[in-house]
């Protein structure tokens, strides 16, 4: 078992046979994104957020509250470097909470055996139901589907996107509304920044046939093509390792992505950050006609995204806000 949860793991935290040491703090939707750019620097096992859940008609089924505060977590493998990077967490955290930047909680830490490593979000994880009929459930948990139903089964494992967070919600609702009637048949579909596969898996239950999942976390690609497994889909969509427009340090180009007029929709539920600095090769890789969805932009740097994105010739044709989240709808004229 794990050891308890401390304000500080300094030397007073006993090591078990751990193999991660798990960072958590909760905050504010304002926070969320600068807390998670530091976590993504720090850990090596990405980001999971997960907002608070309000008690639904049973026990496992639940609904996320959008206003409420988020959970956020990332963990450090345990290496030679592991305590030069938990310090420098920590300070950067409190440079945060100097700045008065939103309401957080204090950082806390756990070590995790490998059977607690794997399993430790687990007890965040409720069924959703989302639109129309959009079910996603967790591999663990017993459901029966109602006729119409469209039910999306995950292990997210550490990989973001458990579908408890509004801007995977939201995307998930705008491919319904993009759909209508109709489905997503022979239409070319690239996902950036997949996390767990949701949107992905959802576009192929939708009836796309080829699309493209793409992420710079090895840990998130690894879960995304196991979902797709999960879910039958795996001949429809590919999960490569890395991102669109310039290579990052350390990754290769990836296989199979093209660049210009490729895809006739985009699904890229990142921050508006990165939104930002790829926003004309995101915007010339889509058809004539083509759409967008942005998501995962806080509100407070929504024009971060916006101005990029319009600067790189899109129009926006729809707007949707939770909470302080903000997802988008673009088309390419």
């Amino acid at each position: 078992m794990s050891d308890p949860v401390v304000p500080n793991p300094g030397a007073s935290l006993n090591r078990p046979r751990a193999r991660w040491l798990e960072a958590s703090i909760r905050a504010t939707a304002e926070a969320a994104e600068a807390i998670s750019a530091l976590f993504e620097q720090a850990g090596q096992g990405g980001v999971v957020i997960e907002p608070e859940i309000v008690p639904g008609r049973d026990a496992d089924e639940g609904t996320a509250d959008p206003d409420g505060f988020t959970l956020l977590k990332t963990y450090l493998a345990d290496d030679p470097g592991i305590e030069a990077r938990r310090e420098i967490l920590e300070s950067r955290i409190s440079l945060l909470r100097a700045f008065d930047l939103a309401p957080m909680g204090e950082l806390e830490w756990r070590w995790l055996d490998e059977d607690d490593w794997a399993n430790a979000w687990k007890s965040h994880y409720a069924i959703q139901r989302l639109g129309r009929s959009w079910v996603i459930k967790p591999e663990w948990q017993e459901f029966t589907p109602e006729p119409g139903d469209i039910v999306l089964e995950l292990d997210p494992g550490m990989a973001f996107g458990t579908g408890l967070h509004p801007t995977t919600q939201t995307v998930l609702v705008c491919l319904e509304e993009l759909v209508g009637n109709g489905s997503l048949a022979g239409l070319d579909i690239l996902d950036l920044g997949t996390g767990s596969g949701i949107l992905a898996v959802g576009a192929a239950r939708l009836g796309a046939t080829s699309i493209l999942a793409l992420d710079v976390d090895r840990i998130a690609v690894t879960a995304a093509a196991h979902n797709a497994r999960l879910n039958g889909v795996s001949e429809a969509i590919t999960v490569e390792h890395g991102t669109i427009g310039e290579p990052l340090p350390g990754l290769d180009p990836v296989p199979g992505l093209q660049p210009i007029e490729a895809y006739d929709g985009v699904m890229a539920n990142i921050v508006a950050r990165v939104i930002g600095e790829r926003a004309s090769a995101i915007a010339q890789a889509i058809r004539h006609g083509g759409w967008l969805i942005t998501s995962g932009i806080i509100l407070d740097r929504e024009n971060e995204a916006t101005d990029a994105l319009v600067a790189s010739g899109l129009d926006l044709v729809a707007r949707h806000l939770r909470g302080d989240w903000v997802t988008q709808v673009w088309r390419r004229p």
